[in-house]
């Protein structure tokens, strides 16, 4: 087996999409498209002829490279063919490699070393059904008595209307950077240009805007990107009707929706479960190896 560290200049794309896609976990966050919006830049481990690849997503900081994983971004790690030997010749090159790591790799790269943590998602497989909870389905009627539709966001308005809407959220209630806002339009440019993009809304019978949610699909995973709703106060249900609107819309066009997260947040936990998320576990990896020095440094800042 061959191992080559390509920059990203070097990378065939259609070569590491295809294998994205031929993996058993064909995940939107790896798609070149999406990782040129996180981690512009970025760069590749490939195995033989794009048998099996590794996004590297690195950076530079006093003086050392290190491996972070870049925002909204869940999983990454190996994808293609996969098995044991070949994840371990991977990790094996970053440890050697990076002396800060901290990336998330995709469930079904697991391994045994000491440097890692486990991390929940939800996701829904469409083979085993749906099943909401009496909550959810209560606050779906709710939506539907009081008037409130869900409505397709024409391509063409997606990013004034994020703008306007969603990144108010982003900056002050998630607390993102401008930098990563900057980012997450970028990723929807770049989904709105693969035609990997469907953003929805929820409106009232005058046409405001009640609530608004981007959803990534590649027709194998669907990733429930962001999205929120506006009237938290009148506790209408907006947001269980637009995302029971997005389950179902992707029912017959992808094999799992991910929710992308929210194991952290209690409230967002209960939410996703209310809609039939179940839990998916895998790996983060978390190395520190820097020299005491930086580490002060940096904990300082």
């Amino acid at each position: 087996m061959k191992l080559y560290h390509l920059k990203h200049t070097e990378i065939d794309l259609q070569k590491w999409d295809k294998s994205i896609l031929s993996s058993n976990t064909p995940l939107v966050f790896a798609q070149s498209f999406y990782l040129n919006s996180t981690c512009p830049n970025w760069e590749g481990l490939i195995l033989n002829d794009y048998e099996t690849v590794f996004p590297i997503t690195s950076k530079s900081k006093y003086g050392f490279k290190y491996l972070p994983q870049p925002p909204f971004t869940s999983q990454l790690g190996a994808f293609g063919n996969v098995n044991e030997e070949r994840l371990n010749l991977f990790l094996n090159y970053i440890l050697a490699q990076f002396k800060l790591i901290e990336i998330e790799l995709n469930a079904s790269n697991r391994f045994n070393l000491n440097d890692k943590y486990d991390k929940k998602t939800f996701i829904i497989k469409y083979t085993e059904g749906l099943n909401y909870n009496q909550n959810t389905k209560r606050n779906i009627t709710k939506a539907k008595e009081l008037g409130l539709t869900v409505e397709l966001i024409p391509d063409k308005e997606v990013l004034t209307l994020s703008k306007q809407k969603l990144t108010p959220f982003l900056l002050h209630d998630l607390k993102l950077s401008y930098s990563i806002v900057k980012k997450y339009d970028m990723l929807l440019s770049n989904s709105i240009d693969n035609h990997q993009l469907i953003a929805l809304k929820v409106i009232d019978q005058t046409n405001t805007i009640k609530a608004m949610g981007h959803f990534i699909s590649n027709g194998k995973h669907t990733l429930f990107l962001k999205g929120t709703n506006f009237d938290k106060k009148e506790k209408s249900g907006s947001m269980h009707l637009l995302m029971d609107y997005a389950i179902n819309y992707f029912s017959d066009k992808t094999t799992v929706f991910d929710f992308g997260g929210g194991s952290n947040s209690e409230g967002l936990a209960n939410f996703y479960k209310g809609l039939g998320g179940r839990e998916l576990t895998y790996h983060i990896l978390k190395v520190n190896k820097l020299p005491w020095l930086i580490n002060f440094i940096k904990n300082k800042r």
